[in-house]
């Protein structure tokens, strides 16, 4: 379809690798006066955030289909039909965006069924199934971070979206914490592992050091009931940004938001990748900071509690440079691409 388009549809549906960048794109149309639909899942955390910035939204319900069971893939295949079938409407002269996740698949195939032209945000530096399937039917690829692999189609390197909290506490030039604390991080949705390994180094870390761990609200109980007085425990935070600029180490996930978060606030960090993303995505983006950042990238299965304890020992003397690679207005470059490009009024 050519010509203006009146609405820009946002789907940011998954986790908080997906949604975060989602919201701070939509804040950044709102605020340039276009018309905008964030598209959601029912009473999950996505509906609640955009809801709380007073974003208008649609609630689908698509299920993952990559990873299950032959019945599992059945119904997520009829999720993802009814997905597409709610939305037609919605995208019918508008313009989209897809920020990855299976959340992407209705609103691209919606598009495509509409003529209606689409953008792909990809943040890490192993484009995922979606990004891969559609991009030569994409208006445009907008990549968080250079390619590790390469990629049919229109792309361009906008940086991913940082949060305006974090942005604001970059501004103010906080100085951070003189307390030696080592910070847990495991995404959005918490790490097992990186749970368990952060109470394991409590009584090999030396007594000088604090421990922080954002557990994720599935493990926040048990891992709560096991820390020891200096041991915090956080189930999950909107702001993250105030842990990572206190912490003298952070020990992290390589989800793509998690690390350029921890690299725009110059914080010392070890990366963890977890080993079963898909197609070892988190590896490559682990790769990528320890380049760009000077941090570190550990396997998972060459993880023990002394060698972590080495590690950070290490780690939180080195002096981390925040490069060019670290772009701080993403969302004011994949917005100005959405405008022009999409042709939005």
């Amino acid at each position: 379809m050519s010509g203006i388009q009146k609405t820009v549809v946002i789907s940011g549906i998954g986790t908080g690798g997906h949604y975060f960048p989602a919201l701070v794109v939509a804040l950044e149309l709102v605020k340039r006066k276009k018309d905008v639909i964030f598209l959601v899942r029912r009473a999950y955390a996505e509906e609640e955030i955009a809801q709380m910035h007073g974003l208008c939204t649609v609630a689908i319900n698509p299920q993952p289909f990559y990873g299950r069971s032959f019945f599992n893939k059945l119904f997520s295949t009829i999720s993802l039909i009814r997905a597409v079938l709610d939305i037609r409407k919605v995208t019918k002269h508008a313009v989209a965006v897809a920020f990855g996740g299976f959340g992407a698949l209705p609103l691209v195939v919606s598009c495509m069924i509409n003529r209606s032209p689409f953008f792909l945000f990809e943040p890490n530096r192993i484009p995922g199934r979606a990004t891969r399937l559609f991009s030569t039917r994409a208006k445009k690829i907008l990549l968080g971070m250079p390619l590790a692999t390469p990629l049919k189609g229109n792309t361009m390197i906008t940086g991913i979206p940082l949060r305006r909290g974090l942005k604001k506490l970059i501004s103010q030039q906080r100085k951070m914490s003189l307390q030696k604390r080592v910070l847990f991080i495991g995404g959005s949705q918490g790490a097992r592992m990186l749970n368990r390994l952060a109470l394991q180094i409590q009584s090999v870390l030396p007594q000088d050091y604090r421990i922080v761990i954002i557990s994720g609200r599935r493990d926040y109980e048990w891992v709560n009931a096991q820390r020891n007085g200096r041991t915090t425990v956080i189930p999950f935070t909107l702001s993250p940004w105030e842990e990572i600029t206190q912490a003298s180490v952070v020990i992290s996930r390589a989800g793509a938001l998690a690390g350029y978060e921890i690299l725009a606030l110059s914080t010392p960090a070890i990366f963890v990748p977890f080993p079963f993303a898909i197609d070892r995505h988190q590896y490559y983006n682990a790769e990528y900071f320890s380049r760009i950042a000077d941090s570190v990238v550990i396997e998972e299965k060459n993880v023990t509690t002394d060698a972590l304890v080495e590690f950070i020992r290490k780690t939180e003397h080195r002096k981390i440079r925040r490069k060019p690679e670290i772009i701080m207005n993403a969302e004011e470059r994949i917005a100005d691409v959405i405008v022009q490009e999409g042709c939005v009024r």
